[in-house]
């Protein structure tokens, strides 16, 4: 498990770094970002102004882009990409896509993204290690097999506690590794019983051809590879049903949210929008999430269908966000996921509710709410 731990240090360096430092060989989980998207947008949805190159909250100039991160595997990446949900930002749109939160964290400490959507355990982590950002939405809740641990079938384990002594992958840092972890413990087992090995998607389906490892806790569209000769043991929807809740939320940068308070409610609408059509036409979001990820349909519904999916008005309630003066159990979820990695010895010290409170802020989906 030492070696383990020097490798997630390693990981959780690079988040609190101001640039990644070049070497010869990429650390498994770090990816290379590739532009998705990029167009001119209108600003319909916002009230008209006198200068369409200033925020109307702020006077501050425009920048000429807003870069927006977006999840390899996640549904409602593929649905704002898919259904172009970013046409309704005042501001050139440059959507770029990563591996894994861990990578987007690492963006937003460098200032090369300015909102993004992705996992609670690497934003729970940015927080605790000070990345400034503010969580603004959340998407979904986990569940179903929107994340799963699979086991090869030739090794004929049926459960988790048949892993003992077994090489297990996941993206350190991710939500994956902290659904990995809480499956070991929920199941008697800890880090120390197994092998576990720091990889990324693409590398995990390309270990688990070799036979280098024997399970992997993972995401599409890695997952659909590796269950054609594996089979799944437990998944998010099994941890939340034993009280693991894992949320995909929404973040912006705390400089450039307070300077363009309005880019970031279009963002958040834009987000709103993806909840919409999952409840209006989850068939059309199957699709998106099936074309953008290639995978099968049926692969794809599982996305759309499992997770608990947050309406705007949701958001300000208890469960979520809150309200400004009232801060939902966002902030709890957030704590108890940093206390689950402090324990794990991922990191030092896990910070008051307070800080959690505070990285919280409801007041961009109320705005969005009222030009809705």
């Amino acid at each position: 498990m030492k070696s383990v731990k020097k490798i997630l240090a390693a990981v959780l360096i690079l988040i609190l770094g101001s640039q990644l430092l070049a070497c010869g060989a990429k650390p498994a989980n770090e990816v290379t970002p590739s532009t998705v998207a990029s167009a001119e947008t209108s600003a319909d949805a916002e009230p008209s102004t006198t200068d369409k190159t200033k925020d109307p909250v702020t006077g501050e100039k425009y920048p000429e882009v807003i870069n927006i991160g977006v999840i390899e595997g996640g549904p409602e990446s593929a649905i704002l990409i898919k259904e172009n949900y970013f046409s309704g930002i005042d501001i050139k749109v440059n959507a770029v896509t990563y591996a894994a939160g861990t990578a987007i964290n690492n963006a937003v400490v460098s200032g090369d993204v300015d909102v993004a959507s992705f996992g609670s355990s690497p934003i729970a982590l940015g927080i605790a290690n000070k990345i400034s950002y503010k969580a603004v939405f959340v998407s979904y809740i986990e569940g179903g097999n929107i994340e799963a641990l699979a086991v090869k079938n030739k090794l004929g384990i049926k459960d988790v506690a048949g892993l003992k002594g077994k090489t297990i992958a996941a993206p350190f840092g991710t939500t994956s590794h902290y659904a990995l972890l809480n499956a070991l413990e929920l199941n008697g087992l800890s880090a120390n019983d197994v092998k576990l090995l720091d990889m990324g998607g693409q590398d995990i389906v390309a270990a688990w051809k070799r036979g280098d490892i024997d399970a992997a806790y993972i995401w599409s569209p890695a997952l659909d590879e590796i269950v054609k000769d594996g089979t799944i043991v437990i998944n998010d929807g099994d941890l939340a049903a034993k009280g693991v809740t894992i949320p995909e939320i929404g973040i912006a940068r705390t400089e450039f949210a307070e300077k363009y308070p309005t880019l970031v409610s279009q963002y958040v609408k834009a987000l709103i929008s993806t909840y919409n059509l999952v409840k209006t036409n989850p068939d059309q979001a199957t699709r998106d999430v099936a074309d953008w990820e290639g995978i099968a349909i049926e692969g794809a519904k599982g996305q759309v269908n499992d997770n608990i999916w947050v309406s705007g008005e949701e958001q300000l309630t208890d469960n979520y966000l809150g309200t400004a003066s009232k801060k939902g159990k966002l902030a709890e979820t957030l704590k108890t996921i940093a206390d689950f990695h402090e324990a794990q010895g991922n990191i030092s010290k896990t910070p008051d509710i307070k800080v959690f409170e505070a990285a919280i802020d409801p007041s961009f989906v109320e705005q969005a709410l009222r030009h809705d």
